[in-house]
């Protein structure tokens, strides 16, 4: 099976975890995503510009993404795509988390049937100095969506840079785990269905 044919399993309300690595060839289950579900319905929560190297991967590849993808700016310097919403992760943990969490329910209430995907979160856990309640709350943000019908959530992490409590905390709150290897094979960790182990096609 491919990663767009496994795509149409996924249901509204769902949280998908996808772990990769610094070298696997991720980029592509990006551009199946926004393929499969149309880019319009796409929206980038990008953290501290961590898509932009996944822009670059593709434009090499030959595979555009349109330039008017919503976007989240959570940090960076990239002004790529429809920054709609802006905020700075450097500022007050407390604050940042609740203005994101209380604009993205305004959005999903606003706009049903949104595709979200949360590009690298790992990465604010350092400017938070590693703090475990951070931590916590980050991954709480997550878990807060799940089961909201108006929705479904794609979240990007990087395994060879994330703090280890955090990939599993979201591997145990979240309905399906995927993992891409380096050499483009993608494996069903955790699924509702009984295909857990599974590999689908290279990308």
């Amino acid at each position: 099976m491919r990663f767009s044919e496994y795509l149409k399993r996924i249901k509204d309300g769902e949280n998908v975890l996808i772990e990769h690595t610094s070298l696997s060839p991720y980029p592509k289950l990006f551009y199946e995503i926004g393929n499969a579900y149309g880019w319009e319905r796409l929206l980038l929560i990008d953290i501290l510009d961590s898509s932009m190297p996944v822009i670059r991967w593709l434009r090499l590849a030959g595979l555009m993404v349109p330039t008017h993808v919503k976007r989240i700016k959570a940090g960076g310097v990239s002004e790529w795509g429809e920054v709609i919403f802006e905020i700075d992760p450097h500022k007050d943990p407390g604050i940042f988390l609740s203005r994101f969490s209380n604009w993205a329910a305004r959005y999903y209430l606003n706009n049903p049937g949104t595709v979200s995907v949360v590009m690298n979160p790992e990465r604010l856990i350092p400017l938070q100095n590693n703090n475990p309640r951070f931590i916590i709350s980050l991954t709480n943000l997550g878990v807060a969506f799940i089961g909201n019908p108006k929705r479904r959530t794609f979240y990007f992490v990087n395994t060879d840079l994330a703090d280890r409590r955090y990939v599993a905390l979201l591997e145990e709150a979240f309905i399906r785990v995927m993992r891409i290897d380096d050499d483009g094979r993608t494996m069903i960790v955790k699924s509702p269905e009984e295909d857990e182990g599974a590999s689908l096609e290279p990308v």
